[in-house]
Protein backbone atom coordinates (compact mmCIF):
# COMPACT_ATOMS: atom_id res chain seq x y z
CA UNK A 1 0.00 0.00 0.00
CA UNK A 2 1.34 3.39 -0.89
CA UNK A 3 2.14 5.75 1.96
CA UNK A 4 0.29 9.07 1.93
CA UNK A 5 2.08 11.81 0.05
CA UNK A 6 3.36 14.68 2.15
CA UNK A 7 4.36 18.12 0.99
CA UNK A 8 7.97 18.48 2.11
CA UNK A 9 9.75 21.79 1.94
CA UNK A 10 13.34 22.04 3.15
CA UNK A 11 14.75 25.45 3.92
CA UNK A 12 18.56 25.71 4.11
CA UNK A 13 19.57 28.61 6.40
CA UNK A 14 23.04 30.09 6.22
CA UNK A 15 23.94 28.81 9.70
CA UNK A 16 22.92 25.21 8.96
CA UNK A 17 24.72 22.57 11.01
CA UNK A 18 25.06 19.23 9.24
CA UNK A 19 24.76 16.16 11.46
CA UNK A 20 26.43 13.01 10.14
CA UNK A 21 25.15 9.48 10.71
CA UNK A 22 27.29 6.43 10.14
CA UNK A 23 24.35 4.62 8.53
CA UNK A 24 23.83 7.23 5.83
CA UNK A 25 25.18 6.33 2.39
CA UNK A 26 25.10 9.99 1.36
CA UNK A 27 26.01 12.19 4.29
CA UNK A 28 29.22 11.02 5.90
CA UNK A 29 32.01 12.62 7.92
CA UNK A 30 34.30 12.90 4.89
CA UNK A 31 31.96 15.22 3.04
CA UNK A 32 32.67 18.93 3.11
CA UNK A 33 29.93 21.21 4.49
CA UNK A 34 29.44 22.73 1.03
CA UNK A 35 28.78 19.28 -0.42
CA UNK A 36 26.23 18.57 2.30
CA UNK A 37 24.46 21.81 1.51
CA UNK A 38 24.28 20.81 -2.15
CA UNK A 39 22.77 17.46 -1.17
CA UNK A 40 20.22 19.12 1.11
CA UNK A 41 19.29 21.62 -1.58
CA UNK A 42 18.88 18.84 -4.13
CA UNK A 43 16.63 16.89 -1.77
CA UNK A 44 14.52 20.01 -1.25
CA UNK A 45 14.21 20.47 -4.99
CA UNK A 46 13.07 16.91 -5.57
CA UNK A 47 10.65 17.12 -2.66
CA UNK A 48 9.03 20.27 -4.01
CA UNK A 49 8.52 18.98 -7.55
CA UNK A 50 7.51 15.44 -6.72
CA UNK A 51 3.85 16.39 -6.48
CA UNK A 52 1.43 16.19 -9.32
CA UNK A 53 -1.22 13.85 -10.59
CA UNK A 54 -4.09 15.63 -12.32
CA UNK A 55 -6.39 18.62 -12.61
CA UNK A 56 -9.55 19.73 -14.39
CA UNK A 57 -8.60 22.64 -16.64
CA UNK A 58 -11.68 23.06 -18.87
CA UNK A 59 -13.78 24.31 -17.30
CA UNK A 60 -11.08 25.43 -14.87
CA UNK A 61 -11.41 24.11 -11.34
CA UNK A 62 -11.13 26.51 -8.43
CA UNK A 63 -7.42 25.94 -7.88
CA UNK A 64 -6.60 26.49 -11.58
CA UNK A 65 -8.42 29.80 -12.04
CA UNK A 66 -5.39 31.86 -11.03
CA UNK A 67 -3.52 30.78 -14.18
CA UNK A 68 -6.09 32.47 -16.43
CA UNK A 69 -5.64 36.23 -16.97
CA UNK A 70 -9.24 37.20 -16.26
CA UNK A 71 -9.05 35.67 -12.76
CA UNK A 72 -5.52 36.54 -11.59
CA UNK A 73 -6.61 39.58 -9.59
CA UNK A 74 -9.41 37.66 -7.87
CA UNK A 75 -8.13 34.18 -7.00
CA UNK A 76 -4.88 33.38 -5.16
CA UNK A 77 -2.27 31.07 -6.65
CA UNK A 78 -2.55 27.37 -5.86
CA UNK A 79 0.77 25.72 -6.69
CA UNK A 80 -0.38 22.22 -5.72
CA UNK A 81 -3.71 22.28 -7.54
CA UNK A 82 -2.93 18.99 -9.33
CA UNK A 83 -2.41 17.20 -6.02
CA UNK A 84 -5.86 17.46 -4.43
CA UNK A 85 -5.92 13.86 -3.22
CA UNK A 86 -7.53 14.66 0.16
CA UNK A 87 -4.27 13.85 1.92
CA UNK A 88 -3.44 10.64 0.07
CA UNK A 89 -4.35 7.00 0.63
CA UNK A 90 -3.47 7.11 4.31
CA UNK A 91 -6.23 9.67 4.80
CA UNK A 92 -8.84 8.35 2.35
CA UNK A 93 -8.63 4.59 2.95
CA UNK A 94 -11.29 4.94 5.63
CA UNK A 95 -13.67 6.36 3.01
CA UNK A 96 -13.48 10.00 4.11
CA UNK A 97 -12.28 12.95 2.03
CA UNK A 98 -12.76 16.66 1.56
CA UNK A 99 -15.59 17.36 -0.89
CA UNK A 100 -13.28 19.11 -3.36
CA UNK A 101 -10.02 17.28 -2.63
CA UNK A 102 -8.81 18.87 0.60
CA UNK A 103 -7.82 16.55 3.47
CA UNK A 104 -10.84 15.53 5.52
CA UNK A 105 -8.89 16.36 8.69
CA UNK A 106 -8.91 20.07 7.83
CA UNK A 107 -11.60 22.13 9.47
CA UNK A 108 -14.68 22.54 7.26
CA UNK A 109 -15.35 24.49 5.17
CA UNK A 110 -11.96 23.69 3.65
CA UNK A 111 -9.87 25.91 1.28
CA UNK A 112 -11.39 24.55 -1.97
CA UNK A 113 -14.94 24.38 -0.62
CA UNK A 114 -17.62 27.06 -0.70
CA UNK A 115 -17.37 29.00 2.53
CA UNK A 116 -13.67 28.27 2.93
CA UNK A 117 -12.86 31.72 1.62
CA UNK A 118 -9.64 30.79 -0.21
CA UNK A 119 -10.31 29.36 -3.68
CA UNK A 120 -14.12 28.99 -3.75
CA UNK A 121 -14.97 32.67 -4.10
CA UNK A 122 -18.44 32.69 -5.66
CA UNK A 123 -20.01 34.03 -2.43
CA UNK A 124 -17.69 37.05 -2.71
CA UNK A 125 -17.41 37.68 -6.46
CA UNK A 126 -20.40 35.91 -8.00
CA UNK A 127 -20.26 35.59 -11.79
CA UNK A 128 -16.74 37.04 -11.92
CA UNK A 129 -15.33 33.64 -10.88
CA UNK A 130 -17.58 31.44 -13.03
CA UNK A 131 -15.37 29.14 -15.11
CA UNK A 132 -17.84 28.35 -17.91
CA UNK A 133 -21.41 28.72 -19.09
CA UNK A 134 -23.33 25.87 -20.74
CA UNK A 135 -26.85 25.29 -22.02
CA UNK A 136 -29.22 22.84 -20.30
CA UNK A 137 -28.77 19.39 -21.79
CA UNK A 138 -25.56 20.41 -23.55
CA UNK A 139 -22.80 17.91 -24.24
CA UNK A 140 -19.81 19.52 -22.55
CA UNK A 141 -16.27 19.30 -23.88
CA UNK A 142 -14.07 18.74 -20.82
CA UNK A 143 -10.29 18.72 -20.52
CA UNK A 144 -8.20 17.08 -17.80
CA UNK A 145 -4.44 17.32 -17.50
CA UNK A 146 -2.68 14.27 -16.04
CA UNK A 147 0.76 14.89 -14.57
CA UNK A 148 1.26 11.38 -13.14
CA UNK A 149 -0.73 8.50 -14.59
CA UNK A 150 -2.16 5.96 -12.12
CA UNK A 151 -4.46 4.25 -14.65
CA UNK A 152 -8.05 4.12 -13.37
CA UNK A 153 -10.97 6.27 -14.48
CA UNK A 154 -12.73 9.65 -14.22
CA UNK A 155 -16.25 10.43 -13.06
CA UNK A 156 -18.15 13.73 -13.06
CA UNK A 157 -21.08 14.94 -10.98
CA UNK A 158 -23.11 18.12 -10.62
CA UNK A 159 -24.40 20.01 -7.60
CA UNK A 160 -26.81 22.94 -7.96
CA UNK A 161 -26.56 25.67 -5.32
CA UNK A 162 -29.61 27.89 -5.12
CA UNK A 163 -28.20 30.66 -2.94
CA UNK A 164 -25.00 32.63 -3.24
CA UNK A 165 -23.61 31.28 0.02
CA UNK A 166 -24.98 27.74 -0.27
CA UNK A 167 -22.29 25.05 -0.11
CA UNK A 168 -21.85 21.83 -2.06
CA UNK A 169 -22.28 18.52 -0.25
CA UNK A 170 -21.48 14.90 -1.01
CA UNK A 171 -25.19 14.09 -1.05
CA UNK A 172 -25.79 16.81 -3.64
CA UNK A 173 -23.14 15.38 -5.99
CA UNK A 174 -24.40 11.84 -5.47
CA UNK A 175 -27.85 12.94 -6.58
CA UNK A 176 -26.69 14.12 -10.02
CA UNK A 177 -23.94 11.96 -11.55
CA UNK A 178 -23.19 12.84 -15.17
CA UNK A 179 -22.88 10.41 -18.05
CA UNK A 180 -21.14 10.43 -21.40
CA UNK A 181 -23.08 10.47 -24.69
CA UNK A 182 -22.81 6.65 -24.67
CA UNK A 183 -24.49 6.50 -21.25
CA UNK A 184 -21.36 5.46 -19.33
CA UNK A 185 -20.44 7.19 -16.05
CA UNK A 186 -16.78 6.17 -15.97
CA UNK A 187 -14.20 7.44 -18.47
CA UNK A 188 -11.22 5.00 -18.52
CA UNK A 189 -7.87 6.78 -18.47
CA UNK A 190 -5.51 5.81 -21.33
CA UNK A 191 -1.75 5.74 -20.88
CA UNK A 192 0.22 8.96 -21.07
CA UNK A 193 1.09 12.12 -19.19
CA UNK A 194 -0.77 14.81 -21.11
CA UNK A 195 -4.15 16.48 -21.47
CA UNK A 196 -7.18 14.33 -22.23
CA UNK A 197 -10.50 15.45 -23.72
CA UNK A 198 -13.85 13.87 -22.95
CA UNK A 199 -17.56 14.66 -23.26
CA UNK A 200 -20.28 14.55 -20.63
CA UNK A 201 -23.94 15.49 -20.91
CA UNK A 202 -25.64 18.02 -18.64
CA UNK A 203 -29.20 17.35 -17.41
CA UNK A 204 -31.81 19.05 -19.56
CA UNK A 205 -33.90 20.21 -16.61
CA UNK A 206 -31.31 22.09 -14.55
CA UNK A 207 -30.45 25.79 -14.84
CA UNK A 208 -28.29 27.84 -12.48
CA UNK A 209 -27.39 31.49 -13.04
CA UNK A 210 -27.24 34.78 -11.22
CA UNK A 211 -26.87 34.16 -7.49
CA UNK A 212 -27.51 30.49 -8.14
CA UNK A 213 -24.75 28.44 -9.74
CA UNK A 214 -23.69 24.84 -10.23
CA UNK A 215 -20.55 23.05 -9.13
CA UNK A 216 -19.06 20.50 -11.52
CA UNK A 217 -16.89 17.93 -9.74
CA UNK A 218 -14.20 15.77 -11.30
CA UNK A 219 -13.31 12.57 -9.42
CA UNK A 220 -10.25 10.60 -10.51
CA UNK A 221 -9.81 7.10 -9.10
CA UNK A 222 -6.42 5.57 -9.80
CA UNK A 223 -6.17 1.79 -10.18
CA UNK A 224 -2.53 0.79 -10.03
CA UNK A 225 -2.55 -0.86 -6.59
CA UNK A 226 -3.27 -4.59 -6.85
CA UNK A 227 -5.60 -6.58 -4.61
CA UNK A 228 -7.24 -3.58 -2.94
CA UNK A 229 -10.56 -1.87 -3.54
CA UNK A 230 -11.31 1.76 -4.29
CA UNK A 231 -10.27 2.97 -0.84
CA UNK A 232 -6.81 1.49 -1.40
CA UNK A 233 -6.30 3.58 -4.54
CA UNK A 234 -5.15 7.19 -4.80
CA UNK A 235 -8.03 9.50 -5.61
CA UNK A 236 -8.41 13.15 -6.62
CA UNK A 237 -11.27 15.63 -6.57
CA UNK A 238 -11.64 19.05 -8.26
CA UNK A 239 -14.59 21.45 -8.14
CA UNK A 240 -15.39 24.00 -10.87
CA UNK A 241 -18.02 26.75 -10.63
CA UNK A 242 -20.23 26.99 -13.73
CA UNK A 243 -23.50 28.44 -14.99
CA UNK A 244 -26.14 26.43 -16.86
CA UNK A 245 -28.32 28.87 -18.73
CA UNK A 246 -30.25 29.50 -21.92
CA UNK A 247 -28.83 33.03 -21.91
CA UNK A 248 -25.08 32.57 -21.59
CA UNK A 249 -24.47 35.53 -23.93
CA UNK A 250 -26.35 37.86 -21.58
CA UNK A 251 -24.74 36.93 -18.26
CA UNK A 252 -22.61 39.91 -17.17
CA UNK A 253 -19.24 38.85 -15.71
CA UNK A 254 -16.42 41.23 -14.88
CA UNK A 255 -15.98 43.15 -18.18
CA UNK A 256 -12.43 43.48 -19.57
CA UNK A 257 -11.01 47.00 -19.70
CA UNK A 258 -8.81 46.21 -22.70
CA UNK A 259 -8.37 43.41 -25.19
CA UNK A 260 -8.17 40.30 -22.94
CA UNK A 261 -5.13 38.07 -22.90
CA UNK A 262 -5.83 34.57 -24.23
CA UNK A 263 -6.37 31.75 -21.72
CA UNK A 264 -3.81 28.99 -21.41
CA UNK A 265 -4.38 26.51 -24.27
CA UNK A 266 -5.54 23.15 -22.86
CA UNK A 267 -3.37 21.09 -25.20
CA UNK A 268 -0.10 22.27 -23.65
CA UNK A 269 1.28 21.37 -20.23
CA UNK A 270 1.07 24.61 -18.21
CA UNK A 271 4.16 25.82 -16.37
CA UNK A 272 4.15 25.17 -12.63
CA UNK A 273 5.87 28.45 -11.83
CA UNK A 274 3.70 31.53 -11.33
CA UNK A 275 3.60 34.22 -13.96
CA UNK A 276 6.01 37.03 -13.18
CA UNK A 277 5.04 39.19 -16.12
CA UNK A 278 1.79 39.87 -17.89
CA UNK A 279 0.83 37.19 -20.43
CA UNK A 280 1.53 38.05 -24.02
CA UNK A 281 -1.63 39.25 -25.74
CA UNK A 282 -2.26 37.78 -29.15
CA UNK A 283 -2.81 40.36 -31.83
CA UNK A 284 -6.53 40.62 -32.63
CA UNK A 285 -7.60 39.93 -36.18
CA UNK A 286 -9.59 42.48 -38.14
CA UNK A 287 -12.89 41.15 -39.34
CA UNK A 288 -13.87 41.01 -43.02
CA UNK A 289 -16.32 43.46 -44.56
CA UNK A 290 -19.73 43.02 -42.92
CA UNK A 291 -22.88 41.88 -44.66
CA UNK A 292 -26.06 43.91 -44.09
CA UNK A 293 -27.90 42.69 -40.98
CA UNK A 294 -25.07 40.39 -39.86
CA UNK A 295 -24.46 40.96 -36.12
CA UNK A 296 -21.13 39.15 -36.47
CA UNK A 297 -20.02 41.43 -39.32
CA UNK A 298 -18.94 38.41 -41.33
CA UNK A 299 -16.58 37.19 -38.61
CA UNK A 300 -16.12 33.71 -37.19
CA UNK A 301 -15.02 33.12 -33.60
CA UNK A 302 -15.18 35.41 -30.58
CA UNK A 303 -16.22 38.81 -31.97
CA UNK A 304 -15.85 42.12 -30.08
CA UNK A 305 -18.32 44.54 -31.68
CA UNK A 306 -16.98 47.62 -29.87
CA UNK A 307 -13.64 47.32 -31.66
CA UNK A 308 -14.71 45.30 -34.72
CA UNK A 309 -12.13 42.65 -33.84
CA UNK A 310 -11.82 38.92 -33.29
CA UNK A 311 -10.28 38.14 -29.89
CA UNK A 312 -8.47 34.84 -29.21
CA UNK A 313 -11.04 33.23 -26.89
CA UNK A 314 -12.62 29.81 -27.22
CA UNK A 315 -16.41 29.58 -27.14
CA UNK A 316 -16.75 28.61 -23.47
CA UNK A 317 -14.68 31.63 -22.40
CA UNK A 318 -16.13 34.00 -25.00
CA UNK A 319 -19.67 33.39 -23.76
CA UNK A 320 -18.72 34.58 -20.28
CA UNK A 321 -18.44 38.18 -21.53
CA UNK A 322 -21.50 40.21 -22.46
CA UNK A 323 -19.22 42.45 -24.54
CA UNK A 324 -18.44 39.59 -26.92
CA UNK A 325 -20.49 37.60 -29.44
CA UNK A 326 -19.71 34.02 -30.39
CA UNK A 327 -19.92 33.67 -34.16
CA UNK A 328 -19.84 30.05 -35.45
Amino acid sequence: MLAPRQHLSLAVPTNLTIFHFSTSPVLNPTMRPSSCLIVASTLALFASVAHGHGRLIAPPHRGWLYTLPQFTDLVPADYDDDGLSAGGIGSTQSGTHGICGDPYSQQAPRPHETGGGVYALFPKYGSKVIGGCFAPGQTMDLTVEITANHKGYFEFALCKLNGRTDAETEQCFNATPLVQPNGQKQWPLPAGIKTFNMQYVLPAGITCEGDSHCVLRWHYTGWNNADVGIDGQEQFWNCADIYISNNCNNIPPSPPATTPSPPSPPTKTPARTPLTTSPTTLSPTKTPSPSPGDKCNGSHGCYWPDTNQIVPYEQSICLLYSSFIWCP
